[in-house]
């Protein structure tokens, strides 16, 4: 066990540094990193989790950083998870969102992390799942996701939040069409940003028709920002933090049960690869099909 996971091990996850060294080996992957979460999985989930995503440009960022201060006074504290694109060098987070966020006037009140995907699909990296975990178990009330912004359908955000905000921009309209089946699924409230930009109005009509077919009694709200000035920004943290507070506890238990699954998922997997590098997973020279068939049998004898 490393010196950076032993606090994630032992449950102590309050301190900043042992908390920020946690979700280090969170991203390291690995046996030590399933074991962290396991251990933030024993205390009983209270955090509020939302997420932010949209297609890039949207101004995602700016937005969370004029939403914090409203956070701020009505959670006391706020935990930010950034997911950003991977270095193809270093793995690393390349964009780094804290480099647009400047937190230090809030003090202790905010943990930002930057994130990278290291080319996981669904907007959020792996490790975002146990991040927030752990997170919710270190006691911060507010968890704010904001997606890598690519785009793309497939945003499994919602696994992890409980309320989703999807942010769009005037002129993004143009390409709706091809892109409204995924993001208009994912939203519980959506936010034209940048709305001193022309099309606002357009997009407002576009928007709402589109919200209108979705399979709910009462379609999601929109509301209208320019985050770099503030404007329409109270408004909108008043109607996210109702969302928040209406959130049922189902979100919470989902969750939960999808990090269970996730969990189970990942050990299997090292398990997997254990066995494969083992004596035991020698395979006669067969049909491809029947070595993979004779291969899965003793390896299930083997859990057994």
């Amino acid at each position: 066990m490393s010196d950076a996971s032993t606090a994630g091990r032992e449950g102590d996850f309050t301190a900043r540094r042992s908390l920020a060294k946690s979700i280090s080996a969170i991203e390291s992957g690995g046996p030590e990193a399933l074991a962290i979460e396991q251990r933030a999985l024993q205390k009983p989930a209270s955090a509020h989790v939302l997420g932010i995503t949209g297609p890039p440009g949207a101004g995602k960022s700016s937005l969370i950083n004029a939403l914090l201060p409203h956070a701020l006074d009505h959670y006391g504290a706020v935990a930010i998870l950034a997911v950003d694109p991977s270095s193809s060098l270093t793995g690393g987070a390349l964009l780094g969102d804290r480099v647009r966020m400047d937190y230090r006037h809030f003090d202790q009140k905010v943990f930002f992390r930057s994130m990278a995907s290291r080319g996981y699909q669904g907007g959020i990296a792996a490790a975002t799942r146990a991040s927030v975990n752990v997170l919710d178990a270190a006691g911060w009330p507010l968890v704010i996701i904001e997606t890598l912004g690519i785009g793309q359908v497939e945003l499994d955000v919602m696994a992890l939040a409980d309320r989703v905000a999807v942010v769009l921009n005037p002129g993004w309209g143009d390409s709706f069409q091809a892109n409204k089946a995924g993001l208009t699924e994912q939203g519980d409230a959506f936010v034209l940003n940048k709305a001193d930009r022309p099309g606002l109005e357009n997009a407002i009509m576009l928007l709402e028709q589109s919200l209108q077919c979705l399979p709910t009694m009462t379609p999601p709200a929109v509301f209208t920002t320019i985050a770099t000035d503030g404007e329409g920004v109270p408004e909108l943290w008043q109607a996210l933090a109702q969302l928040m507070q209406d959130a049922p506890q189902e979100q919470q238990n989902r969750r939960r049960s999808h990090a269970v699954r996730e969990g189970a998922k990942t050990q299997l997997l090292n398990d997997f690869e254990a066995f494969l590098a083992s004596p035991a997973a020698a395979s006669p020279e067969n049909a491809p099909s029947d070595s993979a068939a004779n291969l899965l049998q003793r390896f299930y004898r083997q859990q057994d």
